[in-house]
């Protein structure tokens, strides 16, 4: 039986080390980075960019968590250690800090057959260290920008052989370059914009793809969309008692939670509005998730 994705392509995923050995490879546009095995090769990276570096744990991270600004390898110890070592394979993975203008994300589906389609290029925003909102397609992109963001992104799925939906995280530098971040090989939290702001969801052209059947279009249904996210408050609040409320105020958001457990911080929910005005399209959307989280 095929299982798609397949295994080959999700270990480069889940492994950020690895991942960057094979992008590498394909000549694709990335951060400097170094694998890193004790204290003095991290040092030693560190004062090659500058006395600043990110540091990264290559298994087990995600939403901002191992992730470190390191400046020596002091403000690593725990990781660096034999114990800490132990835990995520014996490396670690050392980047450039990224002077960057804002941080974007490429959506897009490749078949098992090889035919590829993307959605517009999306600029993200995080708060520490988890996305807050999503706006398609990036307010200012170039023509030569967005052909630029999908062919990277077929670049990396055709070179790790990805089936299915593929969401590739950038930055884009003060000098305009565009540099691949992180790989997410599945429906991903930047495409969740596509339920109601493009002619083919993320999560239709996932099962399309993995299935092998025509891919549909990525069409954008409106000028604009912009997804908040809503995150947890705290171990009580799940944003449903304030449904009414928002619905009434802003008719034009749409609503989507997730039914899990309400925690801090966590991915409870997004909010989403399309529109042919970016400026009312945010109102709008901040303004749901203002009167889901507070009525």
């Amino acid at each position: 039986m095929a299982v798609q994705p397949p295994s080959k392509a999700l270990a480069f995923a889940q492994n950020k080390l690895k991942m960057r050995q094979k992008l590498g490879s394909l000549g694709l546009p990335m951060p400097i980075w170094s694998e890193i095995h004790d204290a003095q090769t991290l040092d030693s990276f560190i004062q090659l960019m500058g006395g600043v570096a990110i540091l990264k744990t290559p298994i087990g991270g995600y939403d901002g968590k191992g992730v470190r600004v390191v400046r020596s390898s002091e403000d690593a110890k725990d990781w660096l250690s034999q114990e800490g070592l132990a835990k995520v394979g014996g490396h670690l993975l050392a980047e450039e800090k990224v002077d960057f203008t804002r941080e974007l994300a490429q959506l897009s589906a490749r078949t098992p057959s090889g035919d590829f389609q993307a959605w517009p290029l999306v600029q993200t925003t995080q708060v520490n260290g988890v996305c807050s909102e999503v706006l398609a397609p990036a307010p200012g992109a170039s023509e030569q920008a967005l052909r630029e963001a999908a062919e990277i992104a077929r670049g990396v799925a055709d070179g790790l052989g990805v089936t299915g939906v593929l969401a590739v995280e950038m930055f884009e530098t003060t000098d305009g370059r565009l540099l691949i971040n992180e790989l997410a090989m599945r429906p991903h939290n930047s495409g969740h914009f596509s339920i109601e702001g493009s002619v083919t969801s993320q999560f239709e052209q996932h099962l399309r793809a993995v299935l092998n059947l025509p891919l549909g279009s990525t069409e954008p249904t409106g000028a604009y969309s912009v997804m908040v996210n809503l995150l947890g408050i705290d171990d009580k609040n799940d944003f449903l008692a304030n449904y009414p409320i928002a619905m009434r105020s802003h008719p034009e958001a749409k609503i989507h939670t997730y039914g899990k457990a309400p925690r801090q911080g966590r991915k409870m929910g997004h909010v989403t509005v399309v529109a042919q005005n970016l400026e009312w399209a945010q109102q709008q959307a901040h303004g749901a998730a203002e009167k889901l989280s507070n009525g």
